[in-house]
């Protein structure tokens, strides 16, 4: 086939005291696992070898569209037929002395034979079960400079993260926080006298992981850091766009933007035909719609959260005659009597617009009306941080007098409500949306909120069931490359690890002719509506139109007194009927009535959820 080339587009015309995953905030998330597919023959990639190897996406034709010079919005979408099978689980990662093998710095180091595949029907890239179905080697032509930022030889791609941030729980006291607009370029070795950042060291053990392990199709992916300066305002987002584009000018970039305004510099990047990843969660669906084929998200999209959300609540608390089996005191088997918080930060507008859906979907799906409303000015506090929480004690006072026994609360953590709650001796049911935060076990994000929650809480949450750090899947993976980096570092590390395998699945799946279109082609191969067996492994697909993975939910309540795996401190959240995950309005699959969702929030055999996220801090 010819080499293709898809054109970019020309240029067109807080202060956080708590790690956050959804806009604005870290994200979040998670070992990817799904049971994905094996191409029929139709979709085989051309190898000089006579063994062929299925891919996991079509090779693009050569008749790809290339975008207009101008205008991002009317970028199509691609399309492909479906693909079917099974896939597996690999082997084990690497175990051992913890020093035996130092980070890699420098330019990573491809396989010098094929591809080591693992485990079998299909046989995948990696171990885990996201992974495509493996490629193990590839001999022909890669198309050459395809796209911006892509050579016959580098793919270029850029890490965006926040300056000023300082991590609370770093081994070294002295580098907790991360530089302010700098530039760090991971081909070329730290310099001994002036000791790198643990994310920087980290992403280099990731660049080195993903591109030994991943086929790029004789390319290496040639990774960037840049970190934002403090406290950001929109203009600054936006000049980093421009600086970034100027001094870089990538294929894509990862970010990690945590302290506001992060859309604006996404939508800048995305103007320059610059591709995007990362976990934006409580994003609405116009965002992704408005530069198609140029956003993608690990996380679901606020639409599809909170569909499965208000489901959740539908048929499992607020269908007609349902008693609050779990309030307190006197609010006990009471008719359950409905009241909302949520925020009304401007630097929080995924999680305004998700109590807006709520708030409508269950009134119309269901009849389930708020009898009061409380809304909270600044988010997302996991404690009081010197903030005067009058409005938390007034409006828990107020939903109390009103004998509100269930509160729905979508999403952005606040600790004063809990605080307030227990003050006033009230004791309501609690109904979570996962934000990243809320739904994760570390003790200093739940503090303030245990008691309240303690048996008396439910969060719906797209996060997976996982184990022990030590025995999750990216702690194992990150292990086979750097044996040396101390375990409380590794904690923040991880939390990249969903974007760039998001990433590196996206080259992989385009085929040799890499761009816009064919990774929006490669990501839509993958079959849809394909359920989950595994509480560990999320369903992710692409619908017609859609640009993110995860698509199904499970259920977790709050034990105050039980710890998570890993955990040294008191506090879990349940994961009910082990995990299990419904994809959206299939919460009621294998019923023939609404079942009360705490008739099994507490059962003896459900596993306490190790899912977990770091906390960091604005040191200003």
């Amino acid at each position: 086939m010819a080499a293709v080339s898809e054109a970019p587009p020309t240029t067109v015309g807080t202060r956080n005291d708590a790690a956050r995953k959804y806009p604005p905030l870290l994200a979040i998330f998670i070992a990817m696992a799904i049971v994905l597919a094996v191409l029929p023959s139709a979709l085989n990639l051309p190898q000089s070898n006579p063994t062929q190897t299925l891919e996991y996406a079509p090779v693009p034709p050569d008749d790809q569209d290339a975008p207009p010079n101008s205008n991002m919005s009317s970028l199509g979408l691609g399309s492909s037929s479906g693909i079917d099978g099974a896939g597996a689980r690999g082997g084990d990662g690497a175990g051992g002395d913890p020093l035996e093998i130092p980070p890699p710095n420098g330019p990573p180091q491809k396989p010098s034979g094929d591809y080591q595949c693992v485990g079998e029907n299909p046989k995948r890239q990696t171990i885990d079960p996201l992974a495509p179905p493996c490629v193990p080697f590839f001999d022909g032509d890669n198309g050459g400079s395809t796209y911006q930022g892509v050579t016959a030889k580098e793919i270029t791609l850029l890490i965006y993260l926040d300056g000023g941030i300082s991590y609370t729980q770093a081994s070294d006291p002295t580098r907790r926080a991360t530089p302010e607009q700098e530039y760090f370029d991971l081909f070329k070795p730290e310099d001994p006298k002036r000791p790198e950042h643990l994310t920087t060291r980290g992403l280099r053990t990731w660049q080195q992981y993903f591109n030994q392990r991943f086929q790029t199709y004789d390319r290496t992916v040639h990774f960037h850091v840049y970190y934002s300066k403090s406290q950001p305002s929109s203009d600054d987002r936006r000049a980093d766009a421009a600086d970034n584009f100027e001094k870089v000018k990538p294929f894509a970039v990862v970010s990690f933007a945590t302290e506001g305004f992060e859309d604006e510099y996404l939508k800048a990047m995305a103007r320059k035909g610059v591709l995007n990843f990362g976990s934006f969660g409580l994003r609405p669906s116009e965002f992704f719609e408005a530069f198609p084929k140029m956003i993608w998200s690990y996380l679901p999209s606020i639409e599809q959260q909170t569909r499965s959300f208000v489901n959740y609540i539908c048929t499992k608390i607020g269908y007609a005659g349902a008693l609050a089996t779990n309030a307190g005191g006197e609010l006990q088997n009471r008719p359950r009597k409905f009241g909302i918080i949520h925020t009304k930060d401007p630097k929080q507008q995924g999680l305004v617009k998700a109590a807006e859906i709520v708030m409508g979907k269950l009134n119309d799906q269901c009849g389930v009306k708020m009898d009061h409303v409380g809304i909270y000015p600044t988010c997302c506090l996991a404690q009081d941080n010197g903030e005067v929480p009058t409005y938390a004690a007034q409006q828990m006072q107020e939903m109390s007098d009103k004998d509100i026994t269930t509160i729905i609360w979508p999403g952005g953590i606040n600790g004063n409500y809990g605080k307030a709650a227990k003050a006033n001796n009230y004791f309501p049911e609690w109904i979570v949306m996962g934000d990243g935060l809320l739904d994760a076990w570390y003790a200093i994000i739940l503090a303030e909120m245990s008691a309240s929650f303690d048996r008396r809480a439910i969060v719906v949450t797209p996060q997976t069931l996982k184990p022990a750090d030590e025995q999750q899947l990216c702690w194992r993976e990150y292990r086979d490359v750097d044996r040396a980096t101390p375990d409380y570092d590794l904690k923040y590390i991880c939390e990249f690890y969903e974007n760039l395998l998001q990433f590196f699945i996206g080259v992989q799946v385009a085929g040799p002719k890499l761009g816009p279109t064919s990774i929006d082609k490669g990501f839509h191969a993958i079959p849809q509506k394909r359920e989950s067996n595994d509480p560990a492994v999320p369903a992710c697909f692409y619908e017609p139109g859609d640009y993110t993975c995860i698509k199904d939910t499970e259920a977790m309540a709050w034990s105050a007194n039980d710890r998570a795996p890993g955990s040294n401190y008191p506090g879990c959240w349940r994961a009910i009927e082990g995990g299990q995950r419904y994809l959206p309005g299939e919460w009621l699959q294998a019923t023939a009535a609404p079942r009360d969702g705490f008739a099994k929030a507490y059962a003896p055999s459900d596993p306490c959820n190790g899912y977990s996220t770091s906390v960091r801090f604005n040191p200003t």
